[in-house]
C-alpha cells in the first residue's frame, strides 16, 4: 500500500534570558484508512545545555533544574520515549506510554535534560475501536505498555525503540494499527463520531439526552458507551472538546500573526463571557488565557504540546 505522507517540519528557538532551547517538530498524517481513529504522530525532540537547563526555580517550565513540557488533556494517547528517562506524573518510563483520557495539564519531566519521543494522538474513542481499550478504566491514569500488559502495545513499543527515525517509524506504526483495523464497521464508534460532530455544531449547546438521541440510543446506554469509548462523561468532554477548539483558534490567530481578542474567542467557542473561560483554562490548562496568549508561540494550527 502506498503511503500518503505529509510531512510539515517546525524549527522553534526559545531565546530568553534564563534558557535556550532548541526544539524539532515533524507532523506525519497517518495514511487515510486510520485518520478516523488516529489524529497524527507528532515527533519531538528537546535539548538544551546542562547550564541552560537549571534557571532559576521559579520558572515554571522546570522542575528541580530539569526540563518541562506540558501535554494539554486529552481523549486518550500514547508517548513514546526514546533513549531518554522522563517522569510522566510520576510515572517513569523510557518507552510507550499510555494516557488515559485526562482534563487537567500532563506534566513531562525530562531527567537527562533532552527529551526525544512521538506523541500519538487518537481521535476520541479511537483507541478503543483499534485496540479496544476501555477508557472508563484508564481514564486519568498514566500506564507504561510493560505494565499495561498487552503483547501488541509492547510490539509496538520495540518498532520505536529499534527505529531511527521518524521516516522509517511512521510506515510501521501505519502496519501496525491497520492490522488492527475492525473488520466490519463499529456501529458505536460510528454513533459516536455523529455524536461529536452535534456537539462541534453547536458549540457543545447539547444535553445528554439530545447526545442518546442522535446516537440513536437510550439515555442509560449512551452514557454507558460513552465512558466506554471516551473515557469520560459527556458533559466533561464537552468542556475538554470546547477547550482545544479554544486553544487551536488561539494558535492559528497567532500563526497568521493576528492580534488575539479573548472576549471575542470566548464568545465564539460557547462561553457565556471571559471570565467563565478563564476558570476553564486554569482548571484544565493550568494558565489564564492571556498567559497562555503570551506564551502560546504557534510551532503549529493546533499544536498540544505547549509550556506551562
Amino acid at each position: 500500500m502506498a503511503y500518503t505522507i505529509v510531512y510539515v517540519i517546525f524549527f522553534v528557538y526559545l531565546c530568553k534570558q534564563i534558557d535556550q532551547i532548541f526544539m524539532f517538530f515533524q507532523i506525519i498524517q497517518p495514511v487515510e484508512a486510520l485518520q478516523p481513529y488516529i489524529s497524527r504522530y507528532v515527533f519531538v525532540r528537546a535539548e538544551g545545555s546542562t547550564d541552560t537547563m537549571t534557571p532559576p526555580s521559579d520558572d515554571p517550565r522546570f522542575v528541580n533544574g530539569k526540563h518541562v513540557q506540558q501535554l494539554l488533556p486529552n481523549y486518550g494517547s500514547f508517548v513514546f520515549q526514546r533513549n531518554v528517562t522522563t517522569d510522566i506524573n510520576g510515572t517513569i518510563s523510557d518507552g510507550l506510554t499510555l494516557l488515559g483520557a485526562n482534563q487537567k495539564t500532563i506534566g513531562i519531566t525530562t531527567l537527562s535534560g533532552w527529551f526525544e519521543g512521538m506523541l500519538l494522538d487518537f481521535e476520541p474513542g479511537g483507541m478503543h475501536a483499534q485496540l479496544h481499550i476501555d477508557l472508563q478504566q484508564l481514564s486519568g491514569q498514566v500506564l507504561t505498555a510493560k505494565k499495561f500488559g498487552d503483547e501488541g502495545l509492547l510490539q509496538l513499543d520495540y518498532i520505536f525503540k529499534s527505529t531511527p527515525d521518524a521516516d522509517h517509524i511512521a510506515p510501521l506504526i501505519d502496519a501496525f494499527f491497520l492490522g488492527h483495523l475492525p473488520h466490519k464497521e463499529d456501529v458505536n464508534y460510528t454513533r459516536l463520531r455523529r455524536v461529536i460532530a452535534a456537539c462541534d455544531e453547536v458549540k457543545g449547546n447539547i444535553s445528554a439526552a439530545e447526545m442518546a438521541s442522535v446516537a440513536c440510543l437510550g439515555e442509560r446506554q449512551f452514557l454507558r458507551v460513552f465512558r466506554t469509548y471516551v473515557g469520560i462523561p459527556p458533559k466533561q468532554f464537552i468542556r475538554l472538546r470546547r477547550f482545544h477548539r479554544t486553544i487551536q483558534t488561539m494558535q492559528q490567530t497567532a500563526a497568521k500573526g493576528k492580534p488575539i481578542d479573548l472576549m471575542t474567542v470566548a464568545l465564539q467557542h460557547g462561553y457565556y463571557d471571559l471570565s467563565h473561560m478563564a476558570l476553564e483554562f486554569q482548571q484544565m490548562g493550568c494558565v489564564s488565557p492571556s498567559h497562555f496568549r503570551m506564551l502560546g508561540i504557534p510551532l503549529t494550527a493546533d499544536f498540544s504540546i505547549f509550556f506551562a
